[in-house]
């Protein structure tokens, strides 16, 4: 079969899937069906078996897509990584398979490359929860889209110092920096190639998403942070986003989804022993600087942020909780007053300035800066419920970029 050439694709959309093919196909056809031939989708397969790729075989996209399966258990980490790995895109974006793209994306890469921008983090301020998925938070389980309002507002931020504030955080909250990144964020390959050639791979730890953000933010100095969405991200009942929304994301560590396909995995000291968002991101950011060589940077890590989240958010695990931060207190030989002191220090860095955060955000935005959207059925009608909407509002990435 005929395929792109190589050196004609701007801009790789890799899509990593296992066993969800429904939404992974209408989440391939949205981006394929709505950008030029410069766009490359990677799907990078790894359900029981190769049904997904029977749809595409007679499609008029099929020169445009590069399918790769891989049977058998596989971790989340090494399904993206091979995403990576066989992407012939200059640039590159992941998505996961109930996500989807606005196609500005392709123009905005057009112009990152002509300025010499290797990494950019658009906003995320909108959300489609697929049917069926169960959060209650709207009245109808049909289909949701919410838009938050937005500017273009465009800033050039380094990247090193974003890094220390994560740190700073115990890991936590990383989407409220700017990074650089590669799920739903645009990063060269050669970025992604430098991170190979000093960890060996493209992702490690256990949640690939951070792991490229603090990897990718050591090797490339500045990150162009634009105020406008150019991925759609969505839930979809068997995401990971979904069970987070339900209250179904966290437990024991021996049962968490995540280890599958890791062998004797080593989980961080500095982090306590259950599964949850936050552990999961704290032990993948440690991994990170620990697999870029960067044990300096691990000293910043903030233990006492972190237990303050654990503390807060998962009082069934505090028994794990307490014996990681005195492990760390006594590692540090800190007394009970510092000990303490450092807690409740973490509680106002951490929980406490989440909240204030938040307040701040509602007033800043007002009340009539968020409109939801009902009965959407699938990943392209929330695409073109949002293009209706930059179009009633004249709304362009660039309005501030030069």
């Amino acid at each position: 079969m005929k395929m792109q050439n190589k050196s004609e694709v701007l801009l790789s959309i890799i899509i990593p899937t296992r066993n969800r093919t429904s939404y992974v196909i209408a989440a391939a056809l949205q981006v394929l069906e709505n950008t030029s031939d410069k766009v490359q989708v990677v799907l990078q397969d790894n359900s029981d078996d190769e049904g997904l790729m029977d749809f595409f075989k007679n499609s008029i996209f099929l020169e445009r897509i590069k399918y790769n399966y891989s049977p058998g258990i596989l971790s989340f980490v090494d399904n993206f990584s091979k995403g990576v790995e066989i992407s012939d895109g200059e640039y590159l974006c992941m998505i996961g398979d109930d996500d989807g793209i606005n196609p500005e994306i392709e123009k905005v890469v057009f112009w990152a490359k002509e300025n010499n921008i290797e990494a950019i983090s658009p906003d995320i301020s909108l959300n489609y929860i697929w049917p069926g998925v169960g959060i209650n938070y709207y009245k109808k389980d049909s289909g949701n889209l919410m838009i938050i309002d937005f500017d273009s507002e465009v800033k050039i931020f380094d990247s090193k110092s974003e890094l220390n504030k994560l740190l700073s955080t115990g890991g936590q909250n990383y989407l409220r920096y700017n990074l650089a990144k590669i799920y739903h964020g645009i990063i060269t390959k050669s970025a992604m190639d430098k991170v190979k050639s000093i960890t060996g791979k493209y992702f490690g730890g256990l949640s690939p998403d951070i792991y490229g953000a603090v990897t990718l933010s050591l090797v490339v100095d500045k990150v162009l942070k634009i105020n406008y969405p150019l991925t759609i991200p969505g839930v979809c009942r068997k995401s990971g986003s979904g069970h987070s929304s339900t209250g179904r994301h966290h437990g024991e560590l021996d049962t968490a989804p995540q280890l599958a396909g890791h062998d004797n995995y080593q989980w961080s000291y500095l982090v306590p022993r259950f599964y949850s968002v936050e552990t999961l991101w704290a032990d993948t950011a440690l991994a990170a600087l620990t697999e870029m060589k960067r044990l300096d940077l691990v000293e910043k890590f903030d233990v006492a942020t972190l237990s303050a989240y654990c503390y807060k958010n998962y009082k069934e695990f505090n028994n794990y909780t307490d014996v990681n931060y005195d492990n760390y207190c006594q590692i540090n030989r800190f007394g009970n007053l510092i000990k303490t002191f450092k807690l409740f220090n973490g509680y106002i860095k951490g929980p406490i300035n989440d909240l204030i955060v938040r307040i701040k955000g509602r007033l800043k935005r007002g009340n009539n800066s968020i409109e939801n959207h009902q009965d959407i059925q699938n990943i392209n009608e929330a695409y073109l419920v949002f293009n209706d909407y930059l179009k009633r509002k004249n709304y362009s990435p660039f309005k501030n970029l030069k």
